[in-house]
């Protein structure tokens, strides 16, 4: 415990004998003694005079002056190193505050770049085209499908497997299309009759396959096709529209403008290119 000087608290000078000391002590003992005096600071006077006592006979006198100076010393030194840390942190704050400024430049002058130069407008070309095939898509798939008659040029012997444990084999029709045909062998539509492609009326995509067996008219899905991944297809057409019009001053949008005038244009090119879309799309399906 913190008593102050010791030889206060025995009311003896520094300089006294030790036989001074043990009769100052004992005096004050017996007055301060809790079974002796009941007052509410006898026991607290008590144990500062026992830790003075044992302070003076072991020679480990806390000289009360000592301790101030140490305390101011490290107080002094404390408020030093805090004032350093202090000018450390705000110096590595204005540094890391530039950087963002920098790399905020950076940023707005990349984008700026990307929506104003010749990549802006190929990305807006990309989002239109993306927006009229995505209406396309979804006018053609609400609309009555049509059939058109086709016949089996070749089929395939082998199965795989599709989405949810359906098994699809190939067959090719005369008019140059390929079917992926779920859970029906391709070799029994050679015997079948009155085979028709059931196709979206406007970008002519195979719906399913529907022939008569039998007595039965059946009609067989089609997998692996743009019409079989026909929500997926208009997600990633509306991708370029949406970087676009949500553009900001971050890796989103430029990563969207990358992926929109590389992979997605290529991805509608594939479309259009393919079973002659693009000029079913110019003659709203009548060629």
């Amino acid at each position: 415990m913190t008593i102050g000087d010791p030889y206060k608290v025995l009311g003896i000078q520094p300089n006294a004998s030790a036989a001074e000391i043990r009769k100052s002590y004992r005096a004050l003992v017996k007055k301060y003694h809790p079974d002796k005096n009941k007052s509410e600071d006898a026991a607290a006077h008590f144990l500062a005079i026992q830790e003075a006592y044992e302070q003076i006979s072991t020679g480990q006198v806390i000289n009360p002056a000592t301790v101030a100076q140490q305390q101011q010393k490290t107080q002094a030194s404390y408020a030093e190193d805090l004032e350093a840390y202090r000018i450390r942190r705000e110096a590595t704050r204005e540094k890391l505050r530039q950087k963002q400024q920098k790399e905020e430049a950076y940023r707005i002058a990349y984008l700026n770049k990307l929506k104003s130069g010749k990549n802006g407008l190929w990305h807006r070309f990309v989002a239109y085209a993306g927006i009229i095939l995505t209406f396309v898509l979804w006018i053609d798939y609400f609309l009555p499908a049509k059939q058109n008659p086709i016949l089996v040029k070749a089929y395939g012997i082998h199965t795989y497997g599709s989405v949810d444990g359906h098994s699809v084999q190939l067959f090719e029709s005369t008019d140059g299309r390929y079917f992926w045909t779920a859970d029906y062998y391709t070799q029994q539509l050679t015997k079948v009759k009155a085979l028709a492609s059931i196709d979206t009326p406007w970008l002519h995509q195979a719906k399913a396959l529907g022939f008569q067996d039998g007595l039965y008219y059946k009609t067989v899905p089609i997998h692996f096709s743009f019409y079989w991944a026909q929500i997926w297809l208009s997600l990633l057409f509306l991708l370029p529209f949406i970087c676009w019009r949500w553009a900001s001053a971050d890796i989103i949008f430029v990563a969207g403008s990358v992926v929109s005038r590389y992979l997605i244009l290529g991805l509608i090119i594939l479309f259009l290119s393919t079973e002659n879309r693009f000029l079913h799309l110019f003659t709203l399906g009548y060629i």
